[in-house]
């Protein structure tokens, strides 16, 4: 490939994620409340760990960008 070929490399654009407590307590719900609005969204990472009796524990980071719009959407 020459240098007229070339283009420029892509846009990577990186989100904080955050969890579930964080933004219960900055919009002043229950982290239950947060847990059940993104549980099922796309983008939202789930980190699961063994908990101490046997059973997978679901850890759910979401990015900021996602909760903004779902917040913008619930306030409406």
């Amino acid at each position: 490939m020459t240098n007229s070929q070339m283009r420029p490399p892509e846009l990577i654009h990186l989100d904080q994620h955050y969890s579930p407590q964080f933004y219960a307590e900055l919009w002043g719900v229950s982290r239950d409340t947060i847990v059940r609005w993104f549980q099922d969204l796309p983008g939202v990472l789930k980190l699961s760990e063994n908990s101490t009796r046997g059973r997978r524990r679901v850890e759910l980071r979401i990015p900021y960008r996602l909760a903004c719009k779902v917040y913008e959407e619930r306030t409406r």
